[in-house]
């Protein structure tokens, strides 16, 4: 079983997620957009077993290299995703005037892959549309959804790699996961599965488009 703690930063603000697998205490950071005390501080003598990333946009990758250096811990993210890490119109940094501190992954995902937190287990989802290598993180209770899926709404496709047709059929692929998850995005409050499932305009079958 997983423990889940949400620190909001950055401008945005971002939703940075420590999570911990209870049986051995070994955690993951995922998406750290920002670097500040309140994160310096929940990272304080935890063992930092991964770096995991949703997707390159600046405000979800700006605090990765702060938090490698304080932990140690690799950088985990979805192979199509890499070049967002050097690329500041990829990135969105270069729109926005940041620097981004240069950082590597040490492990390129591949989606269906099932990845260890402890002894807790996690399954990779490459989740296409808000950008080509956007991925979820699926738990037995948790499903993090970076900024595919948010509270009633869904990621914009705007941006560099982004894509209507792809983020549809990306939501019909959560809508479809068996059960109910607790469901933390990038952005806003945590949410269900079932909830979206149900009030989510852009989950319901009326709401996707599946043209290219």
């Amino acid at each position: 079983m997983f423990t889940v703690e949400t620190i909001p930063g950055g401008m945005m603000p971002t939703n940075c997620f420590l999570l911990t697998d209870s049986e051995t205490r070994h955690c993951a950071v995922i998406d750290p957009g920002f670097w500040d005390h309140r994160l310096e501080a929940a990272l304080e003598g935890k063992h930092i077993a991964a770096i995991l990333l949703t997707h390159g946009h600046f405000d979800h990758i700006l605090g990765t290299a702060a938090v490698q250096k304080k932990t140690g811990a690799p950088v985990w993210m979805l192979r199509q995703e890499e070049a967002f890490l050097t690329d500041p119109q990829l990135n969105l940094s270069g729109m926005m005037g940041l620097s981004i501190a240069p950082f590597s992954a040490a492990r390129l995902l591949e989606d269906g892959e099932e990845i260890a937190i402890g002894a807790g287990k996690l399954q990779v989802l490459h989740t296409p549309g808000h950008t080509a290598g956007s991925c979820c993180y699926l738990g037995d209770e948790v499903l993090f959804t970076g900024d595919t899926l948010m509270a009633g709404s869904a990621g914009r496709t705007d941006f560099p790699t982004g894509n209507w047709a792809a983020l549809s059929r990306s939501l019909h692929r959560l809508s479809e996961i068996p059960g109910d998850r607790k469901v933390y995005s990038g952005h806003g409050p945590a949410t269900t599965l079932q909830k979206e499932r149900m009030g989510n305009p852009y989950m319901r079958d009326s709401g996707y488009d599946f043209m290219d």
